[in-house]
Parts: C-alpha cells; sequence; structure tokens
C-alpha cells in the first residue's frame, strides 16, 4: 500500500508545530506523508528537519470579510485538489469551516477538531448565528468531529449542529510529561505566575485586582505574568495598562517566550482565572511539572483542575474569589502544597500524556486505512 498522505490544517504555524509536532514526528515514523498547512508565522525549519513537508497559507483569523473567507475556501480547495491527500485534520473555526467544504468538495476524508468556542460563537447576535450556520453545514461531510472538552460537544449537540454519532471527545492536545517534568525551584520566593495571552477573556483583570488585595497582606509574594500583549483579539488588553501596573508594583511582566520551562520551574502556584478555555495547554504543562494550580471554574479549568486535590477553583469574573483561593495557597504547608503538586502530575499522566492523544490519531487512521 502507498504511503497515505495526511495534511493538517490550522491557523497558525507556531501552534501547530508547538502543540502536534511530537504527533506529526510519530506520524512520520510510520511511514505516513505528513504535511502542515498554516500561515507563517514563526521558524519552520522544525518541520523540515522532521521530513514534514509545510505549505504556507493566508487566514484571516479576526476578520468578517467574506470575500476574503471565499478565497480562503477555493485556496484550498486547489491545494487539496493538486496535492490530493488521503485524510486530513483541520483545526480552529475558518480552518474548519472553509477547510471542510474545500475537503467536501474535492472528496477528500477529514475530521474536524473544535480546540474551543471563540468569542464569535459565544457572543449573541448577528456573527453567532452566522458561525453557528457555517459550522452545521460546512461538517456535514466531516468523518467525525473531535472535541476537547464535554461541554464544547454538548453546545454543538444543543444547537444541532452535529450528530452525537459523529463526534467524539479527546482529552486536549496531550502534553508531553517527559519535558514537562518536576525541577526543583532555584528560588525560596513564593510566586504566583499566569501565563498567557494577555486578555480581559483570561481573566487577567481579575488577577491584577487579586494580586492588589493579596499584596497589602503578603508583601513578599510576587505577581508575575508571562505571554504576549497587544495581540489582534479585540479582549487585548493595551502595553500602556499593564505599564500602569507594573509601575503600581502590582505585577511583574515577564514578556513574551516560547521556553516556558524556566518560568514554570520558579512558579509556587499558576494562575489562570479564564472565562472559558478548550483544554488548558498552560494548565497541564504547569500540573506535568507538579505546580499546583488555581483556575476558574469554568470549561477547559475545571476539566484539568481537581478543587482541593491538585488545586482550587474559583468563581468566573470575581476577584475576591479569586484572591480567597490564591490564599489558600499561601497558607498551605509546603508538604501539602508539594502534595498538590504530586497529585497533579499523577492525573496527567493518567489522562493527559501525550502518548494517549497520540494513539487516539493513530487508531483513527488504522480504522479508516486498515491494511
Amino acid at each position: 500500500m502507498k504511503n497515505l498522505k495526511i495534511a493538517f490544517i490550522g491557523n497558525s504555524s507556531f501552534t501547530m508545530h508547538n502543540f502536534r509536532i511530537n504527533l506529526l514526528r510519530s506520524l512520520v515514523k510510520l511511514g505516513y506523508e505528513v504535511v502542515v498547512l498554516a500561515p507563517k508565522d514563526s521558524d519552520t525549519t522544525g518541520y523540515i528537519s522532521n521530513k514534514i513537508r509545510y505549505i504556507p497559507i493566508n487566514v484571516d483569523c479576526k476578520g468578517v470579510n467574506p470575500i476574503k473567507d471565499f478565497i480562503l475556501m477555493n485556496q484550498l480547495r486547489v491545494l487539496y485538489a493538486k496535492e490530493k491527500f488521503d485524510f486530513i485534520f483541520h483545526y480552529t473555526i475558518k480552518p474548519v469551516i472553509y477547510g471542510s467544504i474545500a475537503a467536501k468538495l474535492t472528496g477528500i476524508k477529514h475530521i474536524s477538531v473544535i480546540t474551543g468556542l471563540g468569542y464569535t460563537f459565544l457572543n449573541t447576535g448577528y456573527l453567532n448565528k452566522l458561525v453557528i450556520y457555517l459550522y452545521r453545514n460546512s461538517l456535514k461531510k466531516a468523518e467525525e468531529v473531535w472535541f476537547l472538552n464535554h461541554d464544547d460537544q454538548d453546545v454543538f449537540l444543543s444547537r444541532r449542529i452535529v450528530e452525537k454519532s459523529r463526534t467524539r471527545v479527546i482529552n486536549g492536545e496531550g502534553v508531553n510529561a517527559r519535558l514537562f517534568r518536576p525541577i526543583k525551584k532555584e528560588t525560596t520566593k513564593f510566586k504566583f505566575l499566569f501565563i498567557g495571552r494577555i486578555l480581559w477573556d483570561k481573566g487577567f483583570g481579575e488577577y491584577v485586582a487579586a494580586s492588589r488585595i493579596l499584596r497589602k497582606k503578603y508583601p513578599d509574594v510576587e505577581f508575575e505574568a508571562l505571554g504576549s500583549l497587544g495581540s489582534a483579539n479585540p479582549s487585548a488588553i493595551p502595553r500602556e495598562k499593564m505599564d500602569e501596573w507594573v509601575a503600581e508594583g502590582i505585577i511583574n511582566y515577564l514578556g513574551e517566550t516560547h521556553q516556558v520551562i524556566p518560568f514554570l520551574s520558579n512558579a509556587s502556584c499558576v494562575v489562570l482565572p479564564s472565562y472559558r478555555e478548550g483544554i488548558s495547554r498552560v494548565l497541564l504543562e504547569a500540573s506535568s511539572m507538579e505546580k499546583p494550580i488555581v483556575a476558574t471554574n469554568v470549561t477547559g479549568c475545571r476539566d484539568i483542575v481537581q478543587d482541593g486535590v491538585t488545586g482550587y477553583l474559583c468563581e468566573v469574573r470575581n476577584e475576591e474569589s479569586l484572591a480567597e483561593a490564591m490564599e489558600k495557597i499561601i497558607l498551605l504547608p509546603k508538604e501539602e502544597l508539594e502534595e498538590m503538586g504530586r497529585k497533579a502530575r499523577e492525573m496527567v499522566l493518567e489522562k493527559f500524556d501525550e502518548k494517549i492523544i497520540m494513539q487516539e490519531y493513530k487508531n483513527k487512521l488504522k480504522d479508516i486505512f486498515p491494511e
């Protein structure tokens, strides 16, 4: 049998590499020809060195221009017809919608992976109705639709976007537990760490407010933030606002990096007061490194944090509730804090290790293409 050509389509070459490079590499080792299609927003030599072909595409991730979206769909249709892929995995909203339409037009089997429900889907109004309509019509020919949590699956089922028989829930993108392993802290300082895009929707405003409350009682505790500022997201927090918080002495802003392990290793606790996630990669990486977590009791966070066991859950959009949960962490004896971290890693190894997720993909491809 010929080597099957499998394509992975997303809205970011960096995210595709960061989240799925080990999956892609493992499929290459099994003899598949693997191709990545995504906008070039990072160095792509990592694909080439792993014998993965990379094809740049243009995706207007945040725009609502129907002409640009039609151009994207047609671009993918032409590429699909030219490359003659045997199977395609689509990720993120526009590649899922327009890639699925292109796959349907070219007769290529495909799976759509719903990595989270963005602001256009969750907000009411015209855009919400349009996105639901596009999802419903584009997913009709998908072999399956995969979700990273049960809540997102329930939303699609309740709105009759897809039949339950064609859906599956996988435990996120997985985390490399051998890379994200426990590392001894290089400092004795107690540090809270927020990692992620600096967005209001990530609960960063609540993190600042809770830090302001706690700093008065615990002046030696540090409140750090690591992540990108000024993105195109409507919820982005401007750099000027961050500068104000830094000048006030509340937040220690660490900038942006692709190498989070040194920062995670020196954190005492990782905080994510997000309004909603798919499955938080940051919380998985932190848990794998035996870090206790404080997060909101929302989709994509509560799937990872066992309240009182691996960390604490707090109310969403509630700075007082967040501050209370963070204070519980501060007051925990060192031994109990370490035990929380150990339980967090055990949970990752049992449910979220990337080896488990990679096997889901391999099993599905074997089902579709039996030898």
